[in-house]
């Protein structure tokens, strides 16, 4: 009896290791084809997120292409206005309009960036408010002066102002800019400070301004009262004129504009991202 219950229990045991045994390679072989199936999923998410990112970049691209190619056209019109449009009394804004073409070309660029082509488009974007503003308050300023260097070509007369014009620029130039406000003191005041430097930078300044003013008032008409002031106002507080002024605003916009294409070639060939 003893006997056959230990072989009875034996054959118990062998089942209970054989079944367990069984069990257990089943759960080793459920739980491999789990990881596999785990790494395979991981595999395919990977490969549809590289794919998808590659798409949305080339999208992106494109999108990138047609916003800076739109804001280059605008910068091209703003150019050939610069180059065609003469302002003057009658045409004292030739400028607005490109302008404002700059600025809704500038929000396409704005939405798809990145900043280093952002900034440059913030640059000609402000250069080219920079001319339309200069010119705006100028433009009869430029037309008097336009009236004298034509003028200069023939006219005696016209040839003295315009060098006594300058002479009053090049005194201004050797004056630092911190110490220009004293030049402003009226004329009766300087004239009656007898101990004052004849050759002082005041006094240089204000028989430079004389000279000039008589020499405009001797060009035969040419021009009126109200422009022979504003020629005299204009060389007595800057030292260059509004022609040589404006002719500087427009090289820095074109200069940011230039700027603008060498930044957005350089962004769309680098096959590194930008944020």
């Amino acid at each position: 009896m003893n006997a056959e219950l230990i072989a009875t229990g034996a054959g118990l045991v062998g089942v209970v290791l054989g079944g367990g045994v069984t069990l257990a390679a089943a759960h080793i072989q459920r739980k491999g084809s789990k990881d596999q199936a785990d790494a395979t999923l991981r595999a395919a998410v990977t490969t549809a997120r590289v794919q998808y990112a590659g798409a949305l970049d080339q999208q992106n691209r494109i999108a990138q292409r047609t916003a800076y190619a739109g804001f280059i056209a605008a910068t091209h019109d703003f150019r050939q206005a610069l180059r065609s449009e003469i302002p003057g009394r009658t045409n004292p804004d030739p400028f607005r309009e490109g302008h404002r073409a700059l600025r809704d070309a500038y929000v396409a660029v704005e939405l798809e960036g990145p900043p280093s082509v952002l900034a440059a488009a913030d640059a000609v974007v402000d250069a080219g408010f920079g001319v339309t503003q200069f010119v705006y308050n100028d433009a009869e300023l430029m037309e008097t002066w336009r009236t004298l260097h034509r003028a200069a070509g023939s006219q005696q007369a016209a040839t003295a102002a315009l060098q006594a014009l300058r002479e009053v620029q090049r005194v201004l130039a050797e004056i630092p800019p911190e110490q220009r406000h004293t030049l402003t003191e009226p004329d009766h005041q300087a004239s009656g400070d007898h101990h004052a430097d004849p050759q002082s930078p005041a006094a240089r300044w204000r028989a430079a301004r004389q000279q000039a003013r008589q020499a405009v008032q001797g060009t035969n008409g040419l021009l009126t009262d109200n422009q022979s002031q504003d020629l005299l106002f204009d060389v007595s507080t800057f030292p260059s004129n509004a022609l040589e002024r404006v002719a500087h605003v427009s090289r820095s916009f074109e200069d940011a504009a230039d700027a603008f294409i060498q930044t957005a070639r350089n962004y769309l060939n680098d096959t590194s991202a930008e944020i």
